[in-house]
C-alpha cells in the first residue's frame, strides 16, 4: 500500500467519552498494543499523539485487515473512531488547526501535535508518507492562525484554569496552593499562579530533582513528594496534575490529615489523580477536567466562525496532499515501467 488510503487514525477523545471512560481506555495500553503490531510489522509506522483530552494513533496502514484487529485488541468500544484515507488526513489538519480543541484554535494542541511528531522521528517509527503529512498539518496549523487571528485573547486549557480557581476563591493571592506533578500543564499553571502574584506555592514530584529546577525560577517551595499529604493539610488549594496511571490522592490517605477548613481540589489528570470520595466531604470542593471546561463556554461562538470562514485553507492544503500522493503513485508506476 502506497496511498493516501494506507493512512488511518484511530482512538478516543473528550468528544466521544467522558473522563471516566477514557481512563479505561489508556488502562488498556493501547500505545502497547500499536507498537506490538508495529514490530510485528503489520504497520508500516505510527504517531501517537496521546493528550488529557485525546488519544490517538496515526498509522501507516500494511493492509486494511489490520483494522479490524485494532478494533478487536481495543475491545469493539463504540466510542473508539477510525477515519481513513482522506478523512484521516482531513481529521489530522484540522486537529492541529484547533477545529476540535475545547477551545477553538488553542495554540497548546500545534504544540502537541510537534512534539508527537518529534518523538516519533526520534524512535523512527515513522514512515515518508506520515512524515510528509505532519509536516504539512504543522505548517498548516500555523498559517491558520496567522490568518485567522483566532488566537487573539483566546484562552489557554491553563489559563481557564486559573480562572475557574479564580471563580472559587477569593484572594487567590493570599492562598496556599500546592501542585502536584511538574508537566507542561503543570508548570504554564505555575507560570500564571506567579504571574497573579501569589505568594505561597509548593510544588512536588516523584522526580525531586526535576522539581528543584524550578525553584529558583518561579521562587516556590519544593517537597519530597513523600510529604504530599502533610503539604496538602497546609494548603487551600490542591492541583494536581500528574501522569500516573492510577489515583495519586487516595480518600483513606487523605481524610485523617485534612484540618477543620476549606479545600479546593482541582484534578487535571486523566486517569484521574484525586479519589472521588473526597468530593463527598462538607469541606472539601472537587473538580475535575470535565468541570472546568463549563468556564469557557461563552467564547465559543465566535472561535466557531471563525473555524467555517478559514477551513478554505484544510481544503486547500488536503487538495496539496492528494497532488503528492497522485505524483508519487505516478514516479512508482513510471520507475517499475523502465525496470522492465
Amino acid at each position: 500500500m502506497d496511498n493516501i488510503d494506507s493512512i488511518i487514525v484511530i482512538g478516543i477523545s473528550h468528544k466521544q467519552l467522558s473522563t471516566e471512560e477514557r481512563e479505561l481506555f489508556i488502562q488498556q495500553k493501547p500505545r502497547q498494543i500499536i507498537h506490538k503490531l508495529y514490530l510485528e510489522k503489520k504497520i508500516n509506522g505510527y504517531v501517537e499523539l496521546s493528550t488529557c483530552l485525546r488519544a490517538e494513533y496515526y498509522i501507516d496502514l500494511n493492509n486494511y485487515e489490520v483494522i479490524d484487529e485494532i478494533k478487536r485488541l481495543f475491545g469493539n468500544n463504540d466510542g473508539i473512531f477510525v477515519k481513513k484515507g482522506v478523512e484521516a488526513v482531513e481529521y489530522l489538519f484540522k486537529v492541529s488547526c484547533g477545529f476540535y480543541s475545547v477551545i477553538k484554535g488553542e495554540e497548546q494542541i500545534l504544540s502537541q501535535v510537534k512534539n508527537a511528531y518529534k518523538l516519533a522521528m526520534e524512535e523512527k517509527i515513522t514512515t515518508t508518507i506520515l512524515n510528509v503529512l505532519f509536516n504539512k498539518g504543522i505548517d498548516l496549523g500555523k498559517k491558520f492562525r496567522t490568518q485567522s487571528q483566532i488566537c487573539k485573547n483566546a484562552l489557554s486549557l491553563e489559563a481557564i484554569s486559573l480562572k475557574f480557581i479564580k471563580n472559587n476563591s477569593e484572594n487567590l493571592e493570599k492562598k496556599k496552593i500546592l501542585i502536584l506533578g511538574i508537566g507542561e500543564l503543570a508548570q504554564s499553571i505555575l507560570y500564571l499562579l506567579v504571574k497573579s502574584k501569589v505568594e505561597d506555592i509548593t510544588i512536588t514530584n516523584r522526580t525531586t530533582h526535576r522539581a528543584l529546577e524550578l525553584k529558583n525560577t518561579y521562587d516556590v517551595n519544593v517537597i519530597k513528594f513523600d510529604d504530599k499529604l502533610e503539604a496538602i493539610s497546609q494548603s487551600d488549594i490542591i492541583i494536581s496534575v500528574t501522569s500516573a496511571p492510577h489515583t495519586v490522592l487516595r480518600y483513606e490517605e487523605v481524610t485523617p490529615i485534612l484540618k477543620e477548613k476549606e479545600y479546593l481540589f482541582l484534578d487535571l489528570a486523566v486517569p484521574r489523580d484525586v479519589d472521588i470520595r473526597l468530593g463527598e466531604l462538607s469541606n472539601v470542593t472537587l473538580y475535575n477536567l470535565d468541570d472546568v471546561w463549563e468556564v469557557y463556554h461563552k467564547h465559543q461562538n465566535k472561535r466557531e466562525h471563525l473555524l467555517e470562514e478559514y477551513g478554505f485553507l484544510v481544503e486547500e492544503q488536503i487538495k496539496q496532499i492528494e497532488k503528492w500522493f497522485d505524483y508519487r503513485r505516478k514516479y512508482v508506476e513510471k520507475k517499475d515501467y523502465y525496470r522492465e
